[in-house]
């Protein structure tokens, strides 16, 4: 592994559940001997990536981020343009809707909105939607490229419940499914009581640049449902792709 690819895989251990990690479970998180986790550590916390916390002399994601956070919407207002494409759709449907972008093990929430009723789906923001198990992930690397799909198919996956999909011909054939339906659908895979339809949308590039997806109670997506989630889901598309290219 380069050592580039080591500072990452340290960093891509904070999470909203580990927002503070002592050097010895970061080690064993990232699969890094003490002395390279130390090494990485101050070269990050040397650009402001990392910094520690002198109470607890635990780490933590530094002010660097938030330079390059604000450079990255400035020049793609993707963050803007997702919540308000979630604000929309939520209430459209009345359910969870959210706006996710792809990432290196998964997709990444960049905006989303709870509907206005009490039993409906929360949405972690930190959480990484894991691109083998979440109608996010499928309707992304349905429609990535070739050479997307083939690397993020030779990653490790880990069956998250017992309905998750993990071998490689399942994979396939949810995918070519996908494409043929132009829209995802997840039951369970990720999260039990869950269920999720999800569309990739593009911005000119090979890979699509993001997802919309709603998500609803299991107990409360069936075939009429569907049916009534995929207009408005579509319309969410096409308000992005607008938002983002101008036309």
């Amino acid at each position: 592994m380069k050592t580039v690819d080591k500072a990452m895989s340290l960093l891509d251990q904070f999470s909203a559940e580990h927002l503070e990690i002592g050097l010895t479970e970061l080690s064993q998180m990232a699969g890094l001997d003490k002395a390279a986790t130390r090494r990485l550590l101050l070269a990050l916390a040397k650009h402001g990536f990392i910094e520690q916390v002198a109470e607890t002399r635990k780490y933590r994601l530094g002010h660097g981020f938030l330079r390059l956070a604000r450079l990255r919407e400035d020049t793609v207002p993707m963050e803007r343009a997702a919540q308000e494409v979630a604000d929309w759709l939520a209430l459209e449907v009345n359910d969870t809707a959210h706006v996710a972008i792809p990432g290196a093990t998964g997709m990444t929430t960049v905006g989303y909105r709870l509907p206005n009723k009490g039993n409906c789906i929360n949405i972690i923001r930190s959480q990484v939607l894991l691109y083998h198990a979440t109608a996010s992930g499928i309707a992304f690397l349905a429609f990535a490229s070739e050479a997307t799909r083939k690397h993020v198919l030779g990653l490790k996956r880990k069956k998250e419940s017992d309905f998750t999909l993990t071998s490689k011909p399942e994979l396939m054939a949810k995918l070519e499914q996908t494409r043929a339906d132009g829209y995802s659908q997840s039951r369970n895979a990720l999260e039990v009581g869950v269920a999720s339809v999800g569309m990739a949308f593009f911005t000119g590039g090979a890979d699509p640049a993001g997802t919309v997806a709603i998500a609803v109670p299991d107990a409360n997506m069936d075939d009429a449902r569907l049916a009534e989630l995929l207009p408005p889901l579509r319309e969410a598309i096409a308000r992005i792709e607008l938002a983002l290219t101008g036309g």
